[in-house]
């Protein structure tokens, strides 16, 4: 037992040595570990500071092991950004498309101006802070809701267009229902002058020079300038004039008598084709079935913005609701000009009655296949239909129609000594002498304007009117006030109308036969909007006195 005792007490002894030694060891490494590392180890855990730094250091490792990593991805798409922003710029400065030395492209100016406009343009070329407000619109900035915008946006109900043709937002739909179709044109200086510097209530001018003006420094404006730049590849005119061609309206978006055709036949039953044959119609008719239809069929119109351009009331001569004013206009005619006006009351009369029958026939055998506004019978929606056609329609080629009705051209008021239109044949050509280039067989059929006085090119300045010569010379004054409403100064005068020394021509068509005599002229007349009637002192003011450049 001694002996198993003092075995004990050795191995006791043996386990307290290694102890100390094991703590003494520990102790010298706690002397050898560095201040920094034994801050850190009696930190606490939950130091905010302690995270916050190990976060920092593991992030900035962990991005830059991340772009060192996918190096060549990143310089890939920066490569590809540069080449791209160069390609760009080649383009659109015409560089690479062989245009550099040519006028810029209407598009590219646009490009310009709105990549000037823009906040970032601006930031970059240090023309302003980041940090100041922004006034104007970003590049890319989308549009913003409406009831964020400015105070100054009014809303405008339907209402008010309808009871305002002459209304600049009718202008607008107008104008960009033209511009849509392949080929057309409108000058964007032209607008609504209400009223007209010609007498009448309203006529078509320049409401501004915002495109004249920029247009004089970069784009050839006359087909000779045309002819120059694409001779020589390059241009060193310092100043272009005003633009020749105004207006190009194109023949699909005309009210023809092929329109008419495809409109109505699907409309009405082949019972009543087989007796009323519609395809017999004179073009006068069928543009009237026509313009009363579309006129019912309203918003689904795809002529509702040249439906809502036209008058409320029309100008022909023979509108009942027009009778006093028209009345009193025969006697100022009279008395203020010495027009001979005798006899005026009486044709004007069997006018209205030969109108009323064509109205009433018309109803009777084709009004109830038609669409007509709500509130308004077919009677009276076809006599709007046909008093409109007859003051407003152009005479045409008989290839696409002898008679049409033209959007926006027939807003331009009448002057003698202004040129006529022009309908392209789709032929032109700026390199064979022709003022306008044709886009093959598109542009036939479409009617083309230019602002011309006594055989010579007119530039228009803010605040003048775009006139027309309607070329009706066998009209006499008579005709004149029939159709249209009006008399032109150069009818004011004594005026006799000869007789042809052939015989007539008989005239097909239902309303062919007449005993009215004179009393209704065909419908074949290039009319506007009539002046003003007048029921005080008439002032003769004559239409187109502007002043030349």
């Amino acid at each position: 037992m001694g002996r198993g005792k003092s075995k004990k007490n050795r191995d006791d002894s043996s386990s307290n040595i290694a102890k100390q030694q094991q703590n003494n060891q520990g102790k010298t490494k706690k002397q050898k570990e560095p201040p920094a590392l034994n801050q850190r180890l009696h930190q606490k855990p939950n130091d905010p500071s302690r995270s916050m730094h190990q976060s920092g250091l593991s992030t900035a490792a962990s991005f830059k092991g991340w772009c060192l990593q996918e190096r060549q991805g990143i310089v890939w798409v920066l490569g590809c950004a540069f080449l791209g922003s160069l390609f760009g710029f080649g383009i659109g400065s015409g560089f690479l498309t062989g245009e550099g030395n040519k006028p810029p492209n209407a598009w590219r100016v646009a490009l310009g101006a709105r990549i000037r406009s823009s906040a970032t343009y601006e930031v970059l070329t240090l023309n302003r802070s980041p940090w100041s407000p922004s006034h104007g619109g970003s590049f890319f900035q989308e549009a913003q809701p409406l009831n964020s915008r400015s105070k100054s946006v009014v809303l405008l109900d339907a209402e008010t267009l309808r009871s305002d043709p002459s209304h600049s937002t009718v202008y607008a739909v107008l104008r960009e229902a033209v511009v849509r179709e392949m080929g057309g044109y409108v000058h964007p200086d032209l607008g609504i002058l209400s009223p007209a510097p010609c007498g009448s209530a309203r006529g078509l001018g320049m409401v501004r020079d915002s495109y004249h003006r920029c247009q004089t420094k970069c784009l050839p404006g006359i087909a000779e300038e045309k002819r120059r730049a694409s001779i020589k590849n390059t241009t060193s005119e310092k100043t272009f004039m005003q633009e020749e061609l105004l207006i190009k309206a194109p023949l699909a978006f005309q009210m023809t008598r092929t329109a008419a055709l495809e409109t109505l036949m699907p409309l009405i039953s082949p019972e009543v084709q087989q007796h009323e044959r519609l395809y017999e119609l004179d073009d006068a008719a069928l543009l009237t079935l026509l313009l009363a239809h579309e006129r019912g069929v309203g918003k689904y119109s795809r002529w509702l913005p040249y439906i809502a351009s036209l008058p409320l009331e029309p100008s022909c001569g023979y509108s009942k609701n027009l009778r006093p004013y028209l009345l009193d206009s025969i006697n100022a005619l009279r008395e203020e000009l010495g027009v001979d006006i005798s006899g005026w009351p009486g044709e004007l009369l069997k006018a209205t009655q030969y109108a009323d029958r064509i109205a009433n026939a018309l109803s009777q055998d084709y009004g109830s296949f038609l669409q007509h506004p709500k509130g308004v019978s077919q009677l009276e929606n076809i006599e709007w239909a046909l008093c409109q056609v007859a003051s407003r329609a152009i005479a045409g080629s008989q290839k696409h129609g002898s008679l049409r009705l033209i959007p926006l051209v027939d807003l331009i008021n009448h002057d003698n000594n202004a040129a006529g239109f022009v309908e392209l044949t789709g032929e032109e050509k700026v390199s064979n002498g022709d003022f306008v280039d044709s886009i093959l067989e598109e542009d036939s059929g479409a009617f083309a304007v230019r602002s011309r006085r006594h055989g010579r090119r007119k530039a228009l300045k803010v605040g003048q009117e775009l006139l027309i010569n309607y070329n009706v010379p066998h009209y006499s004054p008579l005709d004149w006030f029939v159709s249209v409403g009006f008399v032109p100064p150069e009818r004011w005068a004594g005026w006799e109308k000869i007789d042809s020394a052939l015989p007539k021509i008989r005239m097909d068509g239902p309303f062919g036969a007449s005993n009215s005599g004179r009393a209704f002229r065909s419908f074949i007349s290039e009319s506007s909007d009539s002046p003003r009637l007048q029921t005080g002192p008439f002032q003769p003011r004559g239409p187109g006195r502007n002043e030349d450049l």
